[in-house]
């Protein structure tokens, strides 16, 4: 004899096999963001302060080099690039000391990545203590970024920045120069 639960799960599964009415509903699997690696992290914009849970960044600006500028980590552009710099302050929320430095890049709304250059010596701080940051990107001119994303360097289980850049935070391209008749 068959009881009314074993018959409603042969009713359920030969539905389910068949493609009836009474099929379950199965829930459309959950996208979720970022790839297989994707680190976790604070998202926010450059004018906000962002806290890690370890590092705090705040004064953030994007600024294109000048000519002048030279740095030893990073090249010139070529013809069709043009220099931009990543200023920002990183300060120690921890109560021991934290040395490092960002590994950082620039997204645009098509998930195109530009690498930075560090342009300083990264840091060493002491509890509640700040250093100033520079990252340099050479990037095409006609790039035009939606993000940047920090993740301290040499750290065992870093949580990145991800940060919004508005349209007015990034410096716009001079055009191109007039070809000399």
């Amino acid at each position: 004899m068959i009881n009314i639960r074993g018959a409603a799960q042969i009713s359920v599964l030969l539905a389910f096999l068949f493609g009836g009415d009474s099929a379950p509903a199965v829930a459309a699997p959950t996208i979720i963001p970022g790839g297989a690696n994707q680190t976790s992290g604070v998202s926010g914009n450059m004018s906000q302060v962002l806290f890690n849970g370890k590092l705090r960044i705040r004064g953030m600006s994007l600024r294109e080099a000048l000519p002048d500028e030279h740095y030893a980590h990073m090249s010139p552009p070529t013809a069709g690039q043009r220099a931009i710099i990543l200023r920002l302050i990183v300060s120690n929320g921890t109560h021991h000391e934290n040395h490092g430095y960002f590994n950082a890049s620039l997204a645009d709304v098509d998930g195109i990545t530009i690498t930075g250059n560090v342009l300083d010596e990264g840091w060493s701080l002491e509890p509640g203590a700040a250093a100033r940051c520079a990252v340099g990107f050479n990037v095409p001119r006609d790039f035009v970024p939606t993000r940047i994303v920090l993740i301290q360097a040499a750290e065992s289980h870093p949580r990145a920045f991800r940060i919004g850049i508005r349209p007015g935070d990034f410096p716009v391209a001079a055009p191109f120069p007039a070809a000399s008749p």
